[in-house]
């Protein structure tokens, strides 16, 4: 099967072998004739490969007849020929007749090929006819049929197929499911996958209701996702004229969902006490005994055969298997709630004690359980480990669903369902979740797994971590208030890397997500990235791909401090590709705030002010600060990576001002060193000595290795005489950040600027050398060319290119370097702040420039010097 319209026109995927033996067979049909068959299940894909079949011959010059057999038609005897002649033909002229129709359809001199589709239901007498019309005229035919139930007749005329097409192969199905529903979440991709078995007409068909619509969760329950309707119409026919308790017996096999025989018979004595009717199932093939097991005739047919039956017939499957499997399973509590049609307390205590902590379909079979919950208020509880459930596996739909639904009933009546709420992640004003920040663990509602509570909101009861020895709470606690867990948090990540080095980590996927956000919060970002790895491969083979996003922002996080481009970029396109298939747009917004200040640390303002406008105008609305900080964080960065230090100081004070419009204190901590930078060029030191007051102070009992080389240059910046020299060796040498490679660098450059301002070259020349190096690394162009251009003024001629300039018109590389900024439209100050150098002294270079150049205003400096902009 493949849609009409474009779609039909892409090119098939997975059938190289058959469009090559097509291929081959026109070639050797080509002026004199033959037959071809193509033999497949019911969506197999024959109708789509016939149509590439016509398309190679008619590029190849053949005259193409198409026809088709009808289900209507199958026992007409000559109706099939009324396709290629204006009346029916009967007796001994038929075959003559046809060979006329076709001779007269032929253009002169082309060869001629038939294509029959659906041959099944082309009846006997007009097949032999078109055979034997082909072989007189020197056409050829190209059919393709499929087996039919014993309520129709295969033509016994109709050759023995030459090709057979089988089931697409895994990857081949996974290409044509992203195609037909490319932003299909993960979890329900598989399902699909492992439901349609290859089927090409039911990957598109249920793709494309999944594209359309989220599936309800009764869907989600069932034993199968249900069909399009014309798929589903086409497979039913499949049921055609089969006895009510066979139909019963086929039901029952669909909702048991087992491939064990003994299982089955075991099951259907509830609607046929004889046996017989799976036997006569098997018998017409709608059932298949294999090594075993038993499946069904057709990979579709257990959908049609579940949504055929009423509601009525599908509960009455359930109850039969209720009462009939061991008891205390999950699978025989939730064949109880799919069969209750009244609230039932039991029957939701043992669902939810019983689903299994991996069940993709988790968030629904929660839900269920609340549904048959009597008390509103554990009615409530029970839809807030439906919403974890589907945050966790990144369902946002569902999520956004279901804290709807929470919110109206008894959110706001119960302070721990209030308090659960909030835990799920902050809602902006248009009711989007946040990314899980931090993941954070379902809340108590009687005997909760692992023992973990909720955090402190609307009255309730914060966790204790002193008592409590998951790293849930702690994470939560540690991005709440960073100081005084701190040392808590740093023994968990102690454990966690000792067990990382021993391969024993992560033992449970979900709590390793709460570490990974404890190391950011921590400001540890080699711990962050170490553990954040595992975590992610832990995360989507147990199908947690909401949480698995939220650690991939943990670990872009980590790459941004550790100055890694590359990583930082990857994880920001499979972030944003995660973000899309979730429908999750904070979340793509902050993948794209580290692509923003990555773009800043390049220079490449192209594109910048539009990739953090659209972040911002995201992010402030809603009331997300996360984005909206490191946003702000990126535009001050490329302002001060241009000489626009007073730009930088107004968009990097937004971060901790009492009235600033991105307030958030982690990153305001994070961006400390760029603040000060600004404020110090743009002469406003003074401003910024209470945040770095403020910081330090954070830092005793942080003991954030990062923050402290941050204070340490900030300080150095802010000092006067030789003071600065003690706190830039003091930045260099604090244990734990000779990872920090743009930090480092920046560090390196800032004390080379100073070293060469007091005249110590050559010790400036090694920081200035390290700086470069540091940020060639870091992919931070714009800064690499700074460090070149200190190392110029110190003396080093090999720190870059000669300007093609310098030589024409005696510019000295000071001289050359002021131009060429002068030339893309730096001010003075902007220029001072570029180089190290005050306004005045930029003003006296570029009068020299001037005079040297013959012009009188920088305008002129591109056109005259040659300097590229």
């Amino acid at each position: 099967m493949t849609p009409d319209g474009d779609a039909a026109r892409l090119p098939l995927i997975g059938r190289v072998t058959e469009l090559a033996a097509i291929g081959a067979f026109l070639e050797r049909a080509r002026g004199s004739g033959g037959v071809m068959t193509v033999h497949g299940e019911l969506g197999s894909g024959k109708s789509a490969l016939l149509r590439e079949g016509r398309r190679a011959a008619e590029a190849a010059g053949h005259a193409v007849i198409p026809v088709r057999g009808h289900r209507t038609e199958a026992g007409l005897s000559g109706a099939g020929l009324t396709q290629l002649m204006p009346a029916p033909v009967g007796g001994p002229d038929v075959r003559g007749a046809a060979a006329e129709a076709l001779a007269r359809l032929a253009r002169a001199g082309r060869p001629l090929l038939v294509v029959l589709d659906d041959a099944q239901w082309f009846d006997s007498l007009s097949l032999e006819a078109l055979l034997t019309a082909c072989r007189e005229t020197g056409g050829a035919l190209l059919l393709a049929s499929r087996p039919v139930g014993p309520e129709g007749a295969r033509p016994t005329s109709e050759p023995a197929p030459d090709l057979v097409l089988g089931p697409l192969a895994g990857t081949d199905a996974e290409r044509l499911l992203r195609r037909y529903g490319p932003d299909v979440p993960p979890l329900l991709a598989s399902r699909v996958l492992r439901e349609a078995g290859g089927n090409p007409a039911g990957l598109v068909s249920v793709t494309g209701l999944l594209a359309s619509s989220p599936p309800p969760a009764e869907a989600l329950l069932a034993p199968r996702l249900p069909l399009g309707e014309a798929l589903h119409t086409r497979v039913t026919r499949l049921l055609a004229g089969v006895p009510e308790p066979v139909r019963d017996a086929l039901l029952l096999a669909a909702v048991a969902d087992t491939g064990r025989p003994d299982l089955l018979r075991e099951a259907a004595r509830a609607v046929d006490p004889s046996g017989h009717a799976l036997e006569t199932a098997e018998a017409r093939g709608l059932l298949l005994r294999e090594a075993g097991t038993v499946r069904f005739g057709h990979p579709l047919l257990c959908s049609a055969v579940y949504w055929a039956a009423s509601r009525a017939q599908r509960r009455r499957a359930h109850l039969a298997l209720a009462e009939r499997d061991e008891p205390g399973a999950y699978r025989r509590a939730l064949h109880r709630a799919l069969a209750s049609a009244a609230p039932d307390e039991a029957t939701a205590r043992e669902l939810e004690a019983g689903v299994p902590g991996d069940l993709p379909e988790a968030a629904a079979v929660h839900e269920l359980a609340a549904d048959l919950s009597p008390r509103p208020v554990d009615r409530a509880r029970g839809l807030v480990r439906a919403a974890w459930a589907a945050q966790v596996r990144d369902q946002t739909g569902e999520l956004r669903r279901l804290v709807a639904r929470i919110t109206t009933l008894s959110a706001g009546q119960c302070p721990e369902t209030a308090a659960a709420v909030a835990a799920l992640g902050p809602l902006g004003a248009a009711g989007e979740p946040a990314v899980p920040w931090p993941p954070f663990p379902p809340p108590a509602a009687g005997p909760a797994p692992y023992g973990l509570s909720a955090p402190r909101v609307s009255g309730a009861r914060p966790p204790d971590a002193r008592h409590d020895r998951s790293p849930s709470p702690l994470s939560a606690l540690c991005w709440t208030d960073r100081t005084a867990h701190a040392d808590r948090g740093r023994a968990l990540l102690r454990t966690a890397g000792a067990a990382l080095a021993r391969g024993r980590f992560p033992v449970e996927p979900l709590h390793g997500a709460a570490v990974v956000s404890v190391a950011t919060a921590l400001d540890d970002p080699l711990a962050a990235e170490r553990l954040g790895g595992a975590v992610l491969e832990s995360l989507t083979g147990h199908g947690y791909f909401g949480t698995a996003r939220a650690v991939l922002v943990h670990r872009q996080l980590a790459r941004l401090h550790l100055g890694d481009r590359e990583g930082v970029l990857r994880d920001a396109g499979t972030g944003e590709r995660w973000s899309r298939a979730a429908d999750d747009p904070h979340a793509a917004a902050v993948f794209r705030c580290g692509v923003a200040q990555v773009r800043a640390w390049e220079g490449a303002e192209e594109g910048h002010a539009a990739l953090t406008d659209g972040i911002l105008a995201f992010a402030l609305p809603r009331g997300l600060p996360l984005p909206a900080s490191r946003a702000r964080w990126a535009r001050g960065l490329m302002a001060l990576a241009h000489g626009r230090p007073e730009d930088a100081y107004e968009e990097l004070r937004m971060l901790s001002d009492p009235g600033g419009d991105a307030r958030h204190p982690v990153v305001a901590a994070w961006a400390l060193g760029d603040l000060v930078a600004a404020a110090v060029a743009s002469r406003r030191g003074d401003a910024v000595r209470d945040r770095v007051r403020w910081a330090a102070e954070v830092n005793r009992s942080l003991r954030s290795a990062p923050l402290e080389h941050l204070l340490a240059r900030s300080l150095a910046l802010l000092g006067e005489g030789d003071a600065p020299e003690e706190h830039f060796t003091r930045a260099l040498a604090v244990p734990g950040t000779g990872a920090l490679r743009y930090e480092r660098a920046r560090t390196r450059l800032a004390f080379g600027e100073w070293l060469r301002r007091r005249r110590r070259v050559l010790e400036a020349r090694d920081q200035l050398q390290r700086a470069r190096d540091g940020f060639a690394s870091a992919g931070a162009r714009v800064w690499a060319r700074r460090a070149d251009s200190e190392l110029l003024a110190a003396g080093d001629a090999t720190a870059a290119d000669p300007l093609r300039f310098t030589a024409g018109f005696g510019l000295t590389p000071r001289e050359a370097e002021v131009a060429r900024l002068a030339a893309r439209g730096l001010s003075n100050q902007g220029i001072g702040w570029q180089l190290g150098l005050t306004h005045r002294t930029v003003a006296s270079h570029l009068s020299r420039v001037f005079a040297k150049a013959g012009v009188t205003s920088r305008k002129q400096l591109p056109a005259v010097l040659g300097i590229g902009i």
